[in-house]
């Protein structure tokens, strides 16, 4: 039987095993860690027929793989992954996941600030501009369409109606004091909301991380995008994440 699973490290809080089983595809979580991947690959790998993948090896899979997909290049990173013989072709469904989560979630802004840099933020900067959305990036590094975090003051945030959160855990949290009422919040981490933040909107990675996952499971299995969305909905409802 085919097996699908999820490579990065920590993996242990990772719900998609829960919806995946849900849908009957065998899935597992594996520990993988940056120095760990070259022998993961070479033998463990090829008991799966497709991966999804996470931090911290989102940039160091690629080197494994034989080809990736126009939008995957674009971002530089790589998400997903299907198995054709002993070769490994990549993907991103990150952006989809961030496109998917604003339709869920029924917004439509017309400015978004992007907290991070890294993969996830690429892809989430990808997905706007595919929606002619407008974004900067906050970061602690110098470099194009960005704002500096040492610049941010009271009034940085009033210009957005979207922020994402595409940085570790908690550091949505160090821009409480500069939110605005109108800043809908979108963090791309999927674990329970652990701080207050003052802002009416907030939505945590889930819708997001629906989204991937059913760009995932479709590039796997074939079918209908929206038909393999209703069915990873219905598994988070049902495990009350949703």
């Amino acid at each position: 039987m085919a097996r699908y699973g999820l490579i990065g490290s920590p993996v242990s809080h990772s719900i998609s095993p829960e919806l995946m089983a849900n849908l009957g595809i065998p899935y597992e979580a594996r520990e993988v860690r940056p120095e760990e991947l070259p022998a993961f690959m070479s033998k463990e790998a090829l008991d799966f027929s497709g991966l999804n993948i996470t931090t911290p090896l989102k940039e160091a899979i690629v080197p494994f793989l034989v080809s990736l997909s126009p939008e995957a290049r674009k971002i530089g990173a790589v998400n997903c992954s299907v198995r054709h013989g002993h070769l490994w072709e990549g993907h991103n469904t990150d952006h989809i996941g961030v496109s998917f989560a604003l339709r869920y979630l029924g917004l439509r802004p017309k400015s978004a600030l992007i907290v991070g840099t890294g993969p996830a933020a690429r892809a989430a900067a990808f997905a706007l501009s595919s929606k002619g959305i407008r974004f900067l990036f906050l970061s602690r590094k110098p470099g194009p369409r960005r704002i500096a975090w040492k610049d941010i003051v009271p009034a940085s945030l009033k210009p957005f109606d979207l922020i994402i959160g595409a940085a570790p855990p908690g550091t949505l949290s160090l821009l409480s004091e500069f939110l605005e009422p109108h800043n809908f919040v979108l963090d791309m981490n999927y674990g329970e909301r652990s701080e207050k933040l003052p802002v009416p909107g907030f939505s945590n990675g889930i819708p997001i991380l629906l989204g991937q996952a059913t760009a995932s499971v479709a590039l796997w299995f074939g079918g209908e995008f929206n038909d393999w969305a209703e069915r990873l909905v219905s598994s988070a409802k049902h495990m009350g994440i949703l």
